[in-house]
């Protein structure tokens, strides 16, 4: 028989609230040590109340069964079933492998005592509830924790550079057409050629090392300056880097966004743009909470907008 105080109890709302406060506010404003542990102390504490609950006959072993899952999540090997279910869920969930976050399992011992010793859930019991309007909340809460950020910050320069993850596509239009686009819209998209350069650098410099002019003041390396600049040319041509000097969008206005563009073709033989972002320059020293609130503007009223033909 299902006990409904293991759901009905201050300690797992109180949990439950801070699993959702903290992965959809307080990161976002206190991105920190404490915040990044915080929730992995509230959810390892309701879980096994949450898996007793909905196997009675687990009991004690919940917290086992926790402790196992636990360690699985935080180890790399759940990676490909995170990205299984990611591709057929509606709501994705994230993780970031951090093996220090283990430590947490000592606060197993919470549940684990109210678990094998019910009773003293009684000190602690909400009565005038249904487990219903708790269950549904808390499955929701715990498969939308917080993305993992998909963005490094550098408050002195105000770089902000992008992980692989910031992808997205322009559906109908191949690169050529979404360029010809931005013209029209007096944005100024062009080949990336100082980072295309810099990318390719020894490969273009590779010339001829004169070993006997070491010990003399003449050439040691000899380029041959127009195969040089006819290679400079090809690999700037072939490049798929681009960079948009400055873009606004309402009262804001970031600089060098950099970004990979190249086509891709679906099953149907169609073509659309994919664009991966990697940086752009912004204000300086900001918190991670205003760079949190200036990106998602950027997506909703840049990318979305801008990149929408």
């Amino acid at each position: 028989m299902r006990n409904k105080f293991l759901l009905c109890n201050i300690i797992f709302i109180l949990c439950l609230i801070i699993l959702f406060l903290n992965d959809h506010f307080l990161k976002l404003q206190f991105h920190n040590w404490f915040t990044g542990k915080l929730s992995d102390i509230a959810g390892i504490i309701l879980l096994p109340f949450l898996l007793t609950f909905l196997v009675p006959k687990l009991q004690q072993n919940s917290v086992y069964f926790t402790a196992l899952f636990f360690i699985l999540w935080k180890s790399s090997y759940s990676g490909k079933l995170i990205e299984i279910y990611n591709s057929v869920s509606p709501i994705s969930i994230h993780r970031a492998v951090d093996y220090t976050d283990l430590f947490v399992m000592i606060f197993l011992v919470v549940p684990y005592y109210f678990i094998k010793n019910q009773e003293q859930l009684l000190k602690f019991e909400i009565r005038k509830t249904s487990p219903v309007f708790i269950l549904i909340p808390c499955l929701l809460i715990l498969m939308s924790t917080s993305p993992p950020r998909y963005y490094h910050y550098n408050p002195n320069r105000g770089n902000i550079s992008f992980s692989s993850n910031f992808v997205f596509l322009v559906e109908g239009k191949n690169k050529d057409e979404v360029i010809s686009e931005f013209s029209k819209r007096n944005i100024s998209v062009h080949k990336d050629t100082a980072y295309i350069i810099n990318e390719h650098y020894y490969q273009l410099l590779n010339g001829k090392m004169i070993e006997k002019n070491l010990k003399s003041e003449t050439e040691i390396y000899k380029i041959n300056q127009d195969s040089l600049k006819q290679e400079i040319f090809k690999t700037v041509a072939s490049s798929d880097n681009y960079i948009i000097d400055s873009l606004q969008f309402g009262d804001e206005k970031v600089k060098n966004v950099r970004f990979w563009m190249f086509d891709v073709t679906n099953p149907k033989k169609e073509v659309s743009a994919e664009i991966h972002l990697r940086y752009l320059t912004t204000d300086k020293n900001l918190s991670q909470g205003s760079v949190q609130r200036k990106l998602k503007r950027f997506y909703k009223e840049a990318i979305k907008e801008e990149f929408k033909f």
